[in-house]
């Protein structure tokens, strides 16, 4: 179906100018008055103009300046021809069921289907229904129709899932299902708080979109981090609760028990499971409790034993003291063997002088101090960047940024500068990022406290995945054409804050390094949704690629928080997201209006009737 649109339609209140022209004509029309007088022959001598004739060209002059008057209002609206597909006809009520790892409280997810099959029952009788899923992704499971029974049998089919909360994607691949109608959108959720994510599409606003909150557990005890240490496996329990609680760490290799280890926990605390593994070398480990009042998907997390080769990570410091990189080679050592770290510390000056070949096995770089980094130096900086392998730019006391900003011009543009700098706080912006997963959210990272830290000043291009409490970045993560650098905003060596004392320190170190060698080195940790397919939507160890490698798949740790929003907050978030549909509406008719330029043919007819009007004009005269 086809259409003349307008972008900007108030202009077409001057087509009112268009009466100016048709009242000074009808002002100007009145019957000629009859005066006889005695010498008619000389006026039968005289030629006589036919009235109907006159009075047609009047008309015609008429029409061609009230033509154009509504020509040049028509082109300053700036008309467009839009064509889309012709609309369904009638309304449509769509309904979308939390199938989340949120969800699964002692029966939350039977309620959440009988919410559902209760919407669909009570939907007006003139609309079409439908039935949609969603976690990580969004499934169809029951198409819009009029068949309301297999919309409930398909909502009475579905099972529980184990994925992360993903509102915004949920609600535009619902939006699609109208094709043109109106209607609403019912969604059926325990409203977690950390569900919404970055806002990239729209809601029509001719859809509304209704909440049917689904309460949950108050409390919650979660697995959010399993790794191995030193030959160790350590499970990190957290307690989402107002009160202490005790639990035990059920250790297994293979679905053989390894033992048990008792953790208090403090009233929103987290505690650490520590195991042996012994002479274990390869297997797939769980560490899971018995939490039976809080989500039960969390009650358990996975990791992968398989010998793999070690990420290797130099760090490069102003004199090559020791003590320049203490805290993070002590970070980096408590793990080693599979899955672990190899470090070594050079100074800047002697960085110059290092072959391309001594560099050949290194993973990441961790940029702790500049001071001495010559031209050689520099130029090798580059040739490791665009080698697809990770950079850690930190900006301490030691860091010149005007001489990375020189070493690596067309490479990196993140720059930063010295700043005076009240204590501040430390928070993830992206709490989903692979760097802050051990943490499911801010976690201890707010204990963090930095008494000095540069100004970031990250390109359009960049990602700020983390802020300081004064807004400002605190970690930005930049792209190169192979690899990734990111550029951490003060000192990892208990200069500039105290995160080297924090327990925070040691898993950030360890994922913000894995996350830079991940080009280089596959992963061996996934939440689930990550990977493809249907091995990626179930928590446990998984095979992948040609080879059969084993991987772990995990439960968000974000969804284990049993914090949840209000629906005044959520619906926030639909007002954005249909502030997001008008205005891409409004840029893709922008982009048709551009392509078509009407305006320009309106402004030519306009010329083309006022030339009209000038020649008829002065024939009259």
């Amino acid at each position: 179906m086809f259409g003349l649109s307008f972008l900007s339609p108030l202009f077409l209140i001057g087509a009112a100018a268009a009466a100016v022209p048709i009242a000074i004509h009808l002002f100007y029309r009145r019957a000629e008055p009859v005066i006889e007088f005695a010498a008619m022959r000389y006026l039968r001598q005289a030629p006589v103009e036919q009235s109907r004739r006159r009075r047609l060209r009047e008309l015609l002059l008429l029409a061609l300046r009230v033509a154009a008057l509504t020509l040049l209002a028509c082109a300053f609206a700036r008309p467009y021809v839009s064509g889309s597909a012709a609309g369904l006809n009638g309304a449509a009520t769509i309904v979308l069921v939390d199938t989340s790892a949120s969800v699964s409280g002692p029966g939350q997810f039977d309620r959440a289907r009988e919410r559902a099959t209760d919407v669909i029952r009570q939907a007006p009788p003139t609309h079409a229904v439908a039935a949609l899923s969603f976690g990580p992704a969004t499934d169809v499971i029951a198409s819009l129709s009029q068949d309301r029974a297999g919309a409930l049998a398909a909502v009475t089919r579905l099972k529980q899932g184990a994925g992360a909360t993903r509102y915004n994607a949920a609600l535009q691949r619902a939006a699609e299902e109208f094709g043109g109608r109106s209607g609403r959108i019912v969604v059926v959720t325990d409203l977690q708080e950390s569900g919404w994510d970055a806002v990239d599409g729209g809601v029509p606003e001719n859809v509304s979109v209704e909440v049917e909150a689904i309460d949950g557990p108050a409390t919650n005890l979660a697995v959010t981090s399993l790794r191995i240490e030193g030959g160790d496996a350590v499970a990190v329990v957290q307690n989402y609760s107002p009160r202490p609680a005790a639990e035990q760490v059920l250790f297994a290799v293979d679905d053989r028990r390894l033992g048990a280890v008792a953790v208090t926990l403090q009233p929103g605390g987290n505690a650490e499971a520590r195991l042996s593994l012994g002479s274990l070398e390869s297997g797939a480990l769980s560490a899971s409790i018995g939490d039976r009042e809080g989500y039960l998907a969390d009650n358990v997390r996975y990791a992968v034993v398989d010998p793999e080769s070690a990420i290797s990570v130099l760090a490069l410091t102003a004199s090559g003291r020791p003590s320049e990189s203490l805290y993070l080679e002590r970070a980096l050592t408590v793990v080693d063997g599979a899955g672990g770290f190899r470090f070594k510390a050079v100074s800047a000056s002697g960085f110059s002088s290092l072959d391309s070949r001594a560099l050949a096995d290194v993973d990441v770089i961790a940029v702790l101090g500049t001071r001495g980094l010559e031209q050689r130096g520099r130029e090798r900086l580059v040739e490791f960047a665009r080698s697809g392998r990770g950079l850690l730019l930190t900006a301490g006391p030691d860091v010149e940024p005007a001489v990375l900003k020189q070493a690596l011009s067309g490479v990196v543009s993140t720059s930063w500068r010295a700043r005076n700098a009240t204590p501040l706080a430390f928070t993830p912006d992206d709490a989903r990022h692979p760097v802050f997963r051990p943490f499911g959210g801010a976690g201890t990272l707010g204990n963090v406290s930095f008494t000095r830290a540069a100004l970031i000043e990250p390109p359009a291009s960049a990602k700020v995945i983390a802020r300081y409490s004064d807004g400002t970045p605190a970690l930005v993560e930049e792209r190169t054409d192979r690899g990734r650098v990111l550029v951490f905003g003060s000192d990892l060596n208990y200069g500039w804050n105290d995160f080297p004392l924090q327990p925070a320190f040691l898993p950030f170190v360890h994922e913000a390094l894995r996350y830079l060698a991940s080009p280089q080195n596959a992963r061996a940790d996934y939440v689930v949704g990550e990977l493809a397919g249907s091995a990626g939507l179930t928590p446990g160890v998984v095979n992948v690629g040609a080879a059969g490698r084993r991987v772990a798949v995990n439960v968000d740790a974000r969804e284990a928080d049993p914090r949840r929003m209000t629906v005044d907050a959520f619906q926030s978030g639909i007002s954005r997201l249909h502030a997001s549909a008008l205005q891409e509406a409004r840029a893709a008719a922008s982009q048709q209006e551009d392509q078509q330029s009407l305006w320009r043919y309106g402004l030519l007819l306009m010329v083309i009737s006022l030339a009209a009007e000038g020649l008829l004009g002065r024939r009259l005269g």
